[in-house]
């Protein structure tokens, strides 16, 4: 389920970004989507903290990040 308020971007920068996903991609992605709102009170601090923790799992290649991201996101019913 995808929550409306997440689909409509806040800004010039956003609006442009969130169009160009959609003309590449068809969609913006969920996980940029809830990262993106309220950048500032949430997602401007969560995400370097996900890239980071990702970042350090030197066994795993970014291919094997992305398909676990991915089985996740299908256990909770996500698109991703």
């Amino acid at each position: 389920m995808r929550l409306l308020c997440l689909e409509k971007p806040r800004g010039l920068a956003q609006r442009l970004r969130f169009a160009m996903m959609r003309a590449l991609a068809g969609r913006v992605p969920a996980s940029i989507l809830a990262l993106s709102y309220q950048r500032d009170l949430c997602g401007k601090y969560l995400a370097p903290c996900y890239h980071q923790g990702l970042g350090r799992a030197r066994e795993w290649s970014v291919g094997e990040i992305e398909i676990f991201a991915a089985f996740v996101s299908n256990l909770n019913h996500c698109q991703y």
